[in-house]
């Protein structure tokens, strides 16, 4: 494969690259892994089964009900509806779309259930039976979990943005509180329309909330912690949705409407968050707001039984950061900015350089093929054989061996090989889950085989989205990384969109769904080869840092990772000057 050319790194870029380093150094001289962080990692995890709820909340809340069209009612008769004058000797049956007028076994005409329907539940037993989403209507409750989609998309790009320029902790905990007001105001729809458009909102907000989580965890730890992220938010995740059909099964005998607002009212978590939590430390030092950074630093160091003085002592004295004590700030020099090191960036800005916009592209085309394969696998999963509620916490559960796996392999494999290995999981499961699903057709001891391919590739499915969550923001500097995840996560809608219409393709052949996603797998594989191995490096502060690794394949030195920092001055500093 060939090199592109090296391009020279404007003068002074050697001070940025420096940057990322010297704040994951500063973290380990706090404690990387210590009180602060722990507690931290727990409230903000608190916001995952909030996104996950109301992700897949249309599962259950907008289950199909057995239906059949509906008799005359009192005062009228079938004779209104076919208009033959005598049917003493005539059967009409009534079936799910259709009024059906038979003579023994032959059909004399059909008609459309001009009564409406009757349905096998309560009529507020689902959001199809409560607004009539059936027959020529059915369209209307797949559009649903498509506007939810669609809102994840816009909403990724947006609040992504948001974070990037406004912090972090303003996105997730704004976030959580749209979903918590529209949630609730969905349980409230008059009908359809309204119902169809909360749901896109829900969508946006749910996104802030997952997209912006990612880049504040991995920017909570040092370089050699950041695989935390990968496992420890998956498995929230995994457990999270895991709970829905618990939750499901309980209000089953329930209004639509009540489960719902139950669901929705977890994202009264939002409250401890606007409580407890920090912006993010790498947020504030990249976008030069030394004052908070010292506030944050001060609480961490004092949370993790550190001495606070000495520590910003120390900061100011070697020169580390510019961060001074009381009302002093020092504004970045003009070098600085001519740089990057603190220029506000938009992810045009990183379109531009021609090695990272191929880096770019084979991330977009990993992410649509992800989220295909998810929402295909998710949203048909209580279609299978058995019980619906079963079958989705099976699949549900199948969240759980990727994040195990990423436990233990994520460090020593790297990211690009675990990349490859889930892709090629879901890639295989869902083609031998098409073929089992074929033969079963002709013999229903398939079936088994068909849940289990599934189910396996469920498993592949989400270590393919944690992979791209995790590999992404690794990829792209601080002040790009939440445009970086969002803009992804909005390219990734196009594929999530097409999962509730893969139904569709399935009756016309049944192993099609499979064949596709199974070709998209095997092409992020080979694209994957063209991505950098990000395992063993510090995130980038700013563009040319990132642009740095391409001149320099080697990672951090040994001295930086084991905890020395480099002052502006070019002198190397040990963590030592932090000791109490």
């Amino acid at each position: 494969m060939m090199e592109e050319p090296e391009q020279e790194l404007p003068a002074g870029a050697e001070k940025s690259r420096d940057e990322s380093q010297q704040v994951d150094s500063i973290l380990r001289s706090i404690n990387a892994k210590g009180r602060y962080q722990v507690l931290h990692v727990i409230v903000l995890l608190l916001s995952t089964p909030a996104a996950g709820l109301q992700l897949f909340s249309n599962v259950f809340t907008a289950k199909a009900v057995p239906h059949v069209c509906a008799g005359p009612p009192e005062g009228s008769n079938w004779t209104d509806v076919f208009g033959h004058s005598e049917l003493s000797n005539l059967t009409v049956v009534r079936e799910e779309c259709e009024l059906i007028l038979k003579d023994n076994s032959s059909v004399l005409d059909t008609a459309a259930c001009i009564y409406g329907n009757d349905y096998e539940l309560s009529r507020d037993a689902s959001v199809v039976s409560q607004f009539d989403l059936v027959c020529d209507m059915d369209w209307l409750a797949r559009l649903s979990q498509t506007f939810v989609i669609l809102g994840q998309g816009i909403g990724a790009a947006f609040t992504s943005f948001l974070s990037d320029r406004f912090g972090r902790k303003t996105v997730i905990v704004s976030s959580n509180f749209g979903l918590l007001v529209c949630g609730v105001a969905v349980a409230y729809a008059p009908n359809a329309g309204v119902f169809v458009v909360l749901k896109f909102m829900i969508g946006a907000f749910q996104q802030g909330v997952v997209s912006v989580t990612t880049p504040y965890f991995l920017e909570l730890f040092p370089m050699e912690n950041r695989d935390l992220q990968s496992w420890l938010v998956g498995s929230t995740w995994g457990f999270s949705v895991m709970f829905l059909s618990p939750v499901a099964y309980v209000f089953r005998h329930s209004s639509w409407r009540t489960l719902q607002t139950a669901l929705s009212l977890y994202s009264v978590v939002a409250v401890i968050q606007w409580w407890y939590m920090d912006e993010s430390l790498r947020w504030l030092l990249a976008n030069r707001k030394y004052k908070d950074a010292e506030k944050v630093i001060r609480r961490m160091a004092r949370v993790n039984k550190r001495n606070e003085d000495a520590i910003v002592e120390n900061l100011v004295k070697k020169d580390i950061i510019p961060i001074g004590g009381g009302e002093k700030v020092i504004k970045p020099s003009k070098k600085e900015v001519e740089v990057g090191a603190t220029k506000q960036l938009s992810l045009l800005d990183i379109l531009k350089i021609r090695r990272l916009l191929i880096n770019t592209l084979c991330l977009w085309f990993a992410w649509f093929t992800a989220a295909l394969s998810f929402f295909t696998i998710y949203l048909t999963a209580t279609s299978l054989s058995g019980d619906p509620y079963l079958n989705f916490g099976l699949t549900a559960i199948m969240e759980l061996p990727s994040n195990i796996f990423f436990w233990f392999y994520l460090n020593r494999l790297g990211r690009k090989r675990c990349l490859q290995i889930m892709f090629s999981v879901v890639g295989t499961g869902v083609v031998l889950a098409g073929i089992f699903k074929k033969l079963e057709e002709s013999n229903s001891t398939f079936a088994i085989c068909t849940l289990l391919a599934s189910l396996w590739a469920m498993a592949g499915a989400s270590g393919c989205f944690g992979m791209v969550f995790s590999f992404t923001p690794e990829l792209f500097p601080t002040n790009l990384r939440g445009q970086a995840v969002g803009v992804s996560s909005l390219i990734s809608r196009v594929g999530g969109m097409l999962g509730p219409f893969a139904g569709l393709l399935a009756k016309q052949a049944v192993w099609a769904p499979g064949f596709v996603i199974g070709l998209c797998a095997a092409i992020v594989c080979f694209l994957s080869l063209f991505l950098p191995e990000t395992s063993e490096r510090v995130l980038p502060q700013t563009v040319h840092e990132l642009q740095a690794w391409f001149k320099n394949k080697n990672p951090v030195s040994n001295g930086e990772r084991k905890g020395e920092i480099r002052g502006s001055d070019g002198i190397v500093h040990t963590n030592l000057a932090f000791s109490e």
